[in-house]
């Protein structure tokens, strides 16, 4: 990766300004991403303390009170990021780049945080737990040769598929509430029975994946704007020639 080089990324140079990686589109991501997280995490609270669950907030762990708590922290600094990091500079740039990568990573996990109530709520979090771990796991382990991948093969220019990859997130977030929505009433209204954990666990993964995939286009912007300053919304007026 340390070879590459500014001419290796100008098929999403212009992205980065007045594209889907600009801080205006970014900043709307964000936002998106943000309300998607609530209805997760929302659920997630809802099916931990509803009048019929048998968990409740004094029965939840450190552990998972902690995870709550680090939620509404993580979703107060999101929408301050959203109000406050305005203007088009470069250093607002910088921070909405790299928040995108964070706060979708975020978002791909948030959903596992609601699966992990629902089997609590069940009494099968035991059996559930360690498969939560290992889809994590795997998971985030396909995405980094993913990004390793679309790094290498940038330079012979097969990434291609990197302009349609963004699309198909943007147009893939509605599904994902779609989905989300319709697997918690599900589960909480007991529509399958004892398969209805294995069932959201299903979705649930194929959500996780699909947002990597998608993140690995924004993780290559962050890559552009923190190590080349002519990517940036105010490039150097004393830009150098691209080799």
């Amino acid at each position: 990766m340390a070879k590459l080089t500014e001419k290796d990324f100008l098929n999403i140079k212009d992205e980065m300004k007045e594209g889907r990686l600009s801080p205006a589109t970014i900043r709307g991501g964000l936002g998106v991403f943000m309300f998607f997280s609530l209805l997760a995490v929302g659920i997630a609270y809802i099916a931990a303390n509803a009048s019929n669950s048998v968990i409740g907030w004094e029965n939840l762990s450190s552990f998972w009170k902690s995870v709550f708590i680090l939620e509404a922290v993580l979703f107060f600094i999101q929408l301050a990021i959203i109000i406050l990091i305005h203007g088009k500079n470069n250093w607002t740039h910088i921070v909405l780049t790299i928040s995108y990568v964070f706060y979708t990573y975020k978002m791909a996990l948030d959903p596992f945080v609601a699966m992990s109530m629902f089997a609590k709520d069940r009494g099968v979090y035991e059996i559930f737990a360690p498969l939560i771990i290992l889809i994590i796991i795997l998971g985030f382990l396909l995405h980094l040769f993913l990004v390793w991948r679309s790094f290498k093969g940038i330079k012979k220019e097969k990434d291609k598929a990197n302009e349609k990859r963004g699309n198909q997130l943007y147009v893939f977030i509605p599904v994902l509430f779609l989905l989300v929505s319709v697997t918690g009433y599900i589960i909480k209204n007991d529509l399958l029975g004892e398969n209805d954990v294995l069932v959201g666990m299903g979705i649930f993964t194929f959500i996780y994946i699909a947002l990597l995939i998608g993140a690995i286009e924004f993780v290559m912007g962050a890559y552009c704007v923190i190590r080349f300053p002519s990517f940036r919304v105010n490039p150097p007026s004393n830009k150098k020639k691209i080799v």
